[in-house]
């Protein structure tokens, strides 16, 4: 099982760059990242770009609500300064454009009140960029997982799960036919992993930097490994 275990590079490789950017991607392929997590908001015109909060204030020079900026606005921001590597925030085609053909992808929907709007805006965009074989889609917001497998019946899906919230996410993972599960690493244990494996689920959880938290979710059995540090999960894999 060790071996198989995925090195997933959380934000990319969050650790090392500016999460959720370009050099954050590259460089988690970099130290040997077997895929690639990432979030996805909408801008005010509905364009699907790359960054975790729901405010632009921590990851960008800019400030504000992401859905309040237009993708004009956001594309003169600096998402890198930060961390001493200037650069933009990335539209979610560039990212399926650009990675997809090298590597497997985990897109997250962010919560928004715009629910419908974003779920069509990820599916078209990776629909456009040919990216569907490539791409794992996740979201905490379940109805639009539900959604998603409407609009876009093909698509690979990962339920995440809050640590209060495992049963209901196995319960949609049911309802909705997904393929993974993805609990928070303090749910990893050897029963839960094997629950889910029995429900023919595999198991990606996030998010474990430590090397003692990585072995730990190793040994018990785990599919994938968010990691800020995706070289550490490789290590401890191949240290198994």
């Amino acid at each position: 099982m060790a071996a198989k275990v995925l090195a997933i590079g959380h934000r990319g490789a969050a650790g090392h760059m500016p999460e959720n950017t370009m050099p954050s991607f590259e460089k988690a392929l970099e130290l040997g990242a077997d895929a690639l997590e990432f979030d996805v908001a909408l801008t005010r015109d509905g364009v699907p770009v790359v960054i975790h909060d729901d405010t632009l204030d921590r990851t960008t020079d800019g400030r504000g609500p992401v859905e309040q900026s237009t993708f004009e606005e956001i594309a003169r921001l600096d998402a890198g300064s930060w961390k001493a590597v200037p650069t933009h925030v990335p539209t979610l085609a560039e990212v399926i454009r650009t990675l997809a053909p090298r590597t497997l992808l985990n897109l997250e929907i962010k919560m928004s009140a715009r629910r419908v709007e974003i779920v069509d805006a990820c599916a078209q965009a990776v629909l456009e960029e040919d990216g569907v074989d490539q791409v794992v889609f996740s979201s905490f917001d379940h109805d639009a997982l539900r959604l998603l497998r409407h609009v876009l019946p093909q698509a690979r899906i990962g339920v995440l799960s809050v640590a209060t919230g495992f049963e209901h996410a196995l319960r949609c993972a049911a309802e909705i036919a997904a393929e993974n599960i993805h609990p928070p690493i303090v749910l990893a244990s050897p029963a839960l992993v094997a629950r889910a494996h029995a429900a023919g689920l595999q198991v990606w959880t996030w998010t474990a930097n430590s090397p003692a938290m990585i072995a730990g979710a190793i040994a018990g059995g785990v599919d994938g490994i968010f990691s800020d540090f995706p070289e550490r999960v490789l290590a401890a894999r191949d240290a198994t």
